[in-house]
């Protein structure tokens, strides 16, 4: 079916116009927090279009970042761990909408699950920030910003999506996924959608270990948004989102027993069931004035987690082992001003209110404010030179006082090729979690008895950010290459606690030194296919052992062959190869790795599409990574 796919597609004529080598020219609004051209804005950042997703046949948002330059993606039993330029989840800023996502906070988990939780159905592009974002977005920016930008109501359509996906070893394996979105258009009540789905995975076991399993189950969706254009260029948008998981895991448990002697560790093994429902609600008013433009907006998330337990070796059922709560509520405005021809000033500040209670909290319940002021300057020096000065003034009810600047700058060496550098400051706030969570050290993966504490005396990571880059384009050739440095100090970690043999708890010890060199290069053979290559060198180490970081590959990259016969019903296909060579396992384990994958995008007319995509066509497996084997899967889209 794929060789047929792909000779179907080479054999079709061309019809359309050549395109744009390269979309240096799309429009990106995170780093700056104003509409800039990617070959502006100094920060290196990436736009992944919903063309994109359409052609990779993406259904999450971890496989819609699978070609994407310095991004690591890590497929875990629980969740996936994502990180960008070699600093792990938790230091990458995941926002929807520009907005945060009330969702689990602690040290090894933070992010983890959100990865598969999007609905990607629901998003229109996805705007990626590579390095330090401090002086604009805060605490939790130091590695980067992948910022998820969802449909806007449009005109009246009804929408569905299907897409299962199976194991090729046990086509009985693997997740369904659908959802279906109506739009009203423009009506006297505003312009409205809706968006609801559904998705369900499988369980997935070991070989070697039967008694533990991927966490499987059902999430479902079920996003509004409504719009109302009002007099002199103001808009009110306003979002509500419901998730739902019913998810299970089986599990092995140790446990040391100390009577009677000698001291012995028992193996028990059980099943945990997760009910996590999450609500979030936004309000925002934006528009133009005569210098510029505007926005005031605030929301509010709530997420509940209980886990409920069984254990097959006592036959003990446990409901509500475990039963939290969180909620934010963030209130924030902005401003940019045209001073004159030469200077766009930007200028912000918000405040947000965090709680946290329920039985993994040590103290019952916490909660944490923080208020903020930034201020950005675009100074056109002349049609060469772009500085882009930022400052931004963090105060925390836990730890007091921050201050991250960033400089960047893009200069227009001629009309293809531009110079861009950067220096910044960065910092990431110890979570509620961090402070005050009791938690055991199994729970978060680890193969130990015992529990894992919080520190109400931490101290924020910090970070300066280095980095400078230089790319363009000319005729069909395209490229950049960068080279980035990140001294990371105050990192936190888990440390024995004195006179414990099973307790743990975090302590500011670390120093870490994260220098890189990103490059990619591309070409347009023709206006039907183009050639990438993207590579990443990684030298990530222990500021104090001097020891390489678990957890990182020293190379990764990616080989991509583009397809778009771009006619109105054509086909599109990416044949990619992607590789990871010195990944650091554990400190004693280092993996190659490296796999083929495929999709193949049919568009039949403008109301319905499919497409087939393979996952690791050669069937690689290693459980250690969580690599199963072959995925193939097909999917559709239909527009009523």
């Amino acid at each position: 079916m794929l060789s047929l796919s792909i000779l179907t597609a080479l054999s079709l004529p061309v019809y359309a116009a050549e395109e744009e080598p390269y979309q240096f020219n799309e429009v990106v609004v995170t780093a700056t927090r104003t509409e800039n051209k990617v070959k502006e804005t100094p920060t290196a950042v990436e736009v992944i279009t919903r063309n994109d997703i359409d052609k990779l046949g993406a259904r999450t948002l971890q496989e819609a970042l699978h070609l994407s330059t310095s991004i690591q993606i890590s497929p875990a039993m629980v969740g996936s761990s994502v990180s960008i330029r070699g600093m792990e989840g938790r230091y990458v800023l995941l926002l929807v909408d520009g907005e945060r996502l009330t969702s689990e906070g602690s040290y090894s988990t933070m992010n983890n699950y959100e990865w598969d939780r999007i609905n990607l159905d629901n998003v229109e592009r996805i705007e990626i920030v590579r390095g330090i974002a401090s002086s604009l977005y805060g605490s939790d920016a130091l590695g980067g910003i992948v910022n998820v930008i969802t449909k806007t109501p449009g005109k009246p359509e009804l929408s569905l999506a299907y897409s299962p996906g199976r194991y090729s070893d046990d086509f009985g394996i693997g997740y369904d996924h659908f959802s279906v979105r109506y739009d009203t258009g423009k009506t006297p009540a505003g312009a409205w959608s809706i968006t609801a789905g559904q998705s369900r995975s499988d369980m997935l076991q070991r070989p070697d270990e039967p008694n533990t399993s991927n966490y499987y189950g059902t999430r479902r969706y079920l996003d509004i948004a409504a719009k109302w254009d009002l007099q002199h260029d103001r808009q009110l948008d306003f979002k509500a989102g419901f998730l739902k998981e019913d998810m299970e895991q089986l599990s092995q448990i140790s446990r040391l027993v100390m009577f009677p002697p000698p001291p012995k560790v028992v193996y028990e093994n059980g099943r945990n069931y997760y009910e996590n429902e999450r609500q979030s609600y936004s309000i925002g008013l934006k528009g133009k004035h005569q210098n510029g433009d505007y926005g005031l907006r605030t929301y509010y998330g709530k997420q509940k987690k209980v886990q409920d337990n069984i254990n097959y070796t006592t036959g003990v059922y446990t409901p509500k082992l475990h039963d939290n709560d969180r909620t934010t509520w963030t209130l924030e405005g902005w401003s940019s001003n045209h001073l004159d021809d030469n200077h766009l000033l930007t200028t912000g500040g918000e405040f947000r209110t965090e709680t946290y209670e329920g039985t993994r909290v040590n103290t019952g319940k916490a909660s944490v404010d923080s208020a903020a002021l930034y201020v950005q300057d675009e100074y056109r020096l002349d049609d060469r030179l772009l500085l882009v000065p930022s400052f931004r003034y963090d105060h925390n009810s836990k730890f007091g006082n921050n201050i991250s600047p960033k400089l960047g700058m893009t200069y227009n060496m001629d009309d293809h090729y531009r110079l861009k550098a950067n220096v910044g400051k960065g910092f990431r706030a110890p979570s509620l979690d961090d402070l005050y969570i009791k938690m055991s050290m199994q729970e978060m993966g680890a193969p130990l008895a015992g529990y894992i504490y919080g520190n109400p005396n931490l101290k924020p990571e910090k970070s300066t950010n280095y980095e400078v880059g230089l790319e363009g384009e000319k005729g069909k050739t395209f490229g950049k290459v960068s080279y980035f440095v990140n001294d990371v100090t105050n990192l936190i970690k888990a440390e024995l606690i004195e006179g414990s043999t099973s307790d743990y708890t975090y302590v500011n010890v670390n120093e870490a030194d994260i220098n890189g060199l990103e490059f990619e290069v591309g070409q347009h053979l023709n206006n039907k296919f183009m050639i990438k290559f993207s590579h990443t060198y990684l030298d990530a180490t222990d500021g104090n052992t001097h020891e390489r970081l678990t957890g990182r590959a020293q190379n990764q990259g990616s080989l991509q062959l583009h397809y778009d016969n771009v006619q109105e019903n054509g086909i599109s296909a990416v044949l990619w190869h992607t590789w990871v060579q010195d990944y650091k396992y554990s400190t004693t384990v280092t993996k190659n790795y490296n796999t083929w994958n495929l999709s193949v995008n049919k568009k039949w007319n403008d109301r319905f599409d499919s497409y087939i995509r393979v996952d690791n066509i050669f069937n690689k497996k290693d459980y250690d990574i969580n690599m199963w084997g072959s995925l193939v899967r097909v999917g559709m889209n239909m527009k009523l």
